[in-house]
């Protein structure tokens, strides 16, 4: 599979009279691992929706690969972008083979019926996810990371260039989150895939993505390293928080400790 890259130019959207992107340019370079962050109503989930075409914007395009994704088929765009929305729902009962076998609907036709090849890539994608043992189970059966690697199945059996992700860590508890993260991360080192997802967690994305982007007010407001963006300043003016950023000491990646209102000294301290 060859990877994809995806750019933003200019971006204004919103919902209603409501704007939320404010000529917002981000550059997705191919074959990268990258996390946005921001805090809440920054225009983050809104620019996943623009770059996958669930919200057209504005003013602005966005180019997959050099050409503008207004034009293209929907089908043809749903085989090379492949979006993982914040807490998808699934049909009760609905099983893990049939729920991930969704993705290949992209690839079927009014003639095309269900080929080997679609066969293949379900397998493959199960295989991915280490979901096989759990093919024939009902998704709402399985734990919440459980349900999550189905997910991330099924926009694999749509063999896309570009997976975009929506908070893919949400409601996870910390060892499902680090399991989710992992297996992106495998995914893309193994698939080459464009993988683009919006994170929460600054540490975590710091660990995992080689491209930050933090968002605020609408607009990009730094693009780059883990190292060169996530900073104390960054912190400050994305967050409005103050913090320390140090080196993480098992990947050496930066790692931001925040210091909250007290400056980071607790209760037990101030006492002592």
């Amino acid at each position: 599979m060859n990877a994809s890259s995806l750019q933003a130019e200019a971006l204004t959207a919103g919902y209603g009279e409501r704007r939320v992107l404010d000529n917002a340019s981000v550059d997705i370079a191919p074959g990268q691992l990258t996390a946005i962050v921001g805090a809440n109503a920054c225009g983050k989930s809104t620019l996943l929706r623009v770059l996958s075409r669930l919200i057209a914007p504005a003013s602005g395009r966005v180019l997959l690969d050099g050409s503008a994704i207004d034009g293209m088929a929907a089908r043809k765009l749903a085989r090379r972008i492949g979006f993982l929305p914040q807490s998808p729902m699934a049909p009760e009962g609905i099983s893990v083979l049939e729920l991930v076998s969704r993705g290949r609907h992209p690839h079927q036709g009014l003639f095309r019926r269900w080929s080997a090849a679609d066969e293949a890539a379900v397998a493959d994608a199960l295989a991915a996810t280490g979901l096989l043992a759990l093919a024939e189970r009902a998704v709402d059966e399985l734990s919440g990371g459980q349900r999550q690697r189905v997910w991330i199945a099924m926009a694999l059996a749509q063999q896309t260039n570009v997976l975009l992700l929506d908070e893919p860590t949400t409601f996870l508890d910390i060892n499902h989150q680090i399991e989710v993260l992992d297996l992106l991360t495998e995914l893309n080192h193994t698939r080459g895939t464009t993988v683009v997802m919006v994170l929460h967690e600054l540490n975590l994305a710091a660990r995992y993505a080689d491209t930050l982007i933090a968002m605020a007010g609408g607009r990009v407001y730094a693009a780059g390293t883990p190292e060169t963006v996530l900073t104390e300043a960054t912190v400050r003016e994305v967050f409005g928080l103050e913090s320390r950023v140090i080196e993480d000491p098992v990947t050496g990646k930066p790692m931001m400790i925040p210091l909250g209102r007290h400056g980071g000294v607790g209760s037990a301290t101030r006492s002592s």
